[in-house]
């Protein structure tokens, strides 16, 4: 097994940056959008537009328009009816399953909100007991 020369590797890694034209002044990890902070409203908004693609998507059409030519569109016809014994079952239950999926999603959202709206309700009543301790452990140390 051969050793690792770690400043080899630093190196070739310079000499990229080098080459890229990377400068100190670029955009820093600290200039990043902290997503522990403000991963909450990130998470809404991503949660949001799959909730609604998931509403618009559930439901898989086993028919579908059948397009080309004549003969392909014969020929598609043909082979949809053979296999439509097999095909159709598969596509029922896949709805059904995506419907259950999508209504527990849907579901989970208004739980989610409703635990946001508490969260901000008990938010405002701790607000100000904490002013409140604040105040009275300021007074006991003007007292001491």
């Amino acid at each position: 097994m051969s050793e690792i020369n770690i400043e080899n590797i630093m190196d070739e890694i310079r000499e990229e940056i080098r080459q890229k034209g990377y400068t100190d002044d670029m955009l820093s990890f600290d200039e990043i959008e902290n997503l522990e902070q403000n991963g909450d409203q990130y998470l809404e908004v991503e949660y949001q537009d799959i909730l609604k693609k998931m509403n618009e998507n559930y439901n898989i059409a086993w028919y579908r328009k059948l397009e080309g030519n004549p003969f392909s569109r014969l020929l598609k016809k043909v082979v949809r009816k053979l296999t439509s014994f097999l095909g159709v079952p598969v596509v029922t239950e896949q709805v059904g399953f995506n419907a259950l999926v999508t209504r527990e999603f849907n579901q989970l959202s208004g739980y989610i909100q409703s635990q946001k709206d508490e969260l901000d309700k008990c938010r405002q009543e701790i607000a100000p007991l904490m002013d409140k301790v604040e105040e009275l452990q300021e007074n006991m140390r003007n007292s001491v």
